[in-house]
């Protein structure tokens, strides 16, 4: 996949030892990485990778970026690039091999709804072309150049979801991926301990549009004031959606119980009907959104409505499963208060008359106000 030449010049980096060969891929894990891999040691808060050097050459690996030449005694044919930050060098790689393809490139954020964005707007996209999309909870610093280190060539697409916990998060996964189109869903309090305020997580997520390519797309949020005034390049097309005056916007929402809910589709002047199996009115953003960012990236109408239509709940995203005549709800992949405010007034319009037992978990890093937004959950349940 890539030559030692090729890392050096990427990344910036120095070569120590042995100029040529390549390796297959790229692993930050000493413990699954395989032989003719690069592996690349990360520095957190309780480990440092780079201990682990000599334990990866010991089991084959030969090319190694790291911030310093070990002190150890390494094999004649090991080859050390160092660079300042192995964390940007793996950042620095993967933006490399995102350029080697001319592809559609879609990165979602915001504080809820990414993920099941993210697996509707693929739906939508997988029905006539191959793809990529963002697996398990690859977001951050280094899943998300893990996943780009899987496009090929046959990939016309990809949807990308890009997560933070602090300012300049964003900005630097949108820097990687390049993105022609950029979905930016919404702000609710969610990590406030690190972020200080809903303003500064808007900010955040917002910093994405100002990575967006050239004559690319900007899909926004017309309902939530703080993500429509955050700005765009200029020469970045805008597409809003929402359920007011918006390019791509819901009317009729009708919930069907345990089936989904139906709404009528609005791309400006024209309308279709949908029927989406999933549940809340969070969900209709959802589809919006996909629907914006489907439509910016050239997909005929029709094309998106049945995508919406093929679309079934993620895992443990209010997931309906029938035990014993009881109808259980597993929604417990994440929470926030916009989330979990979300869960239970979908759950109030889903169980009409009947008795409703509601399982609640901690709601984290939410700073000074992690008490009072307890209460308030509380209170609406």
């Amino acid at each position: 996949m890539f030559t030692i030449s090729e890392i050096a010049a990427a990344t910036g980096g120095t070569i120590h030892g042995n100029p040529a060969g390549q390796v297959t891929n790229v692993s930050t894990d000493s413990r699954s990485i395989q032989p003719g891999m690069l592996f690349i040691p990360i520095r957190g808060e309780r480990f440092d990778g780079h201990d682990f050097i000599g334990a990866v050459v010991g089991n084959g690996i030969r090319v190694v970026v790291a911030e310093q030449v070990p002190q150890e005694n390494l094999p004649g044919d090991c080859t050390i690039i160092t660079v300042p930050d192995t964390l940007r060098a793996l950042g620095d790689l993967a933006l490399f091999h995102r350029r080697r393809f001319a592809l559609t490139m879609i990165g979602i954020t915001g504080s809820n709804g990414k993920t099941t964005t993210k697996e509707m707007l693929s739906t939508i996209l997988e029905q006539t072309c191959p793809g990529l999309k963002t697996g398990g909870n690859l977001n951050n610093l280094i899943g998300l150049p893990q996943m780009l280190f899987k496009l090929d060539p046959s990939h016309t697409w990809a949807v990308l979801e890009m997560g933070m916990s602090e300012l300049g998060e964003i900005d630097r996964l949108a820097e990687i991926a390049a993105p022609r189109i950029g979905i930016v869903l919404n702000a609710f309090p969610a990590h406030l301990e690190s972020m200080g305020s809903v303003e500064n997580v808007a900010r955040a997520k917002g910093e994405l549009l100002l990575r967006i390519e050239a004559d690319g797309y900007a899909v926004v949020n017309a309902d939530d004031a703080l993500i429509n005034a955050q700005p765009s390049p200029r020469g970045v097309r805008r597409i809003t959606f929402g359920r007011g005056a918006a390019d791509v916007r819901a009317t009729q929402v009708e919930s069907l119980g345990t089936s989904g809910q139906r709404f009528m589709l609005h791309f400006g002047e024209e309308s279709h009907p949908i029927i989406l199996q999933a549940f809340g009115m969070h969900n209709i953003y959802n589809a919006l959104a996909a629907a914006a960012g489907a439509h910016a990236a050239g997909v005929p109408v029709e094309q998106i409505c049945s995508g919406l239509e093929l679309f079934r709940p993620y895992d443990k995203r209010f997931q309906l499963e029938t035990v014993g005549g009881v109808v259980l709800i597993d929604d417990s992949y994440n929470a926030n208060p916009a989330s979990m405010e979300a869960a239970l007034a979908t759950l109030a319009e889903l169980k009409g008359s009947r008795r409703a037992f509601v399982a609640l978990g901690d709601m984290l890093e939410l700073g000074d106000n992690e008490a009072e937004l307890h209460h308030l959950l509380g209170r609406q349940a």
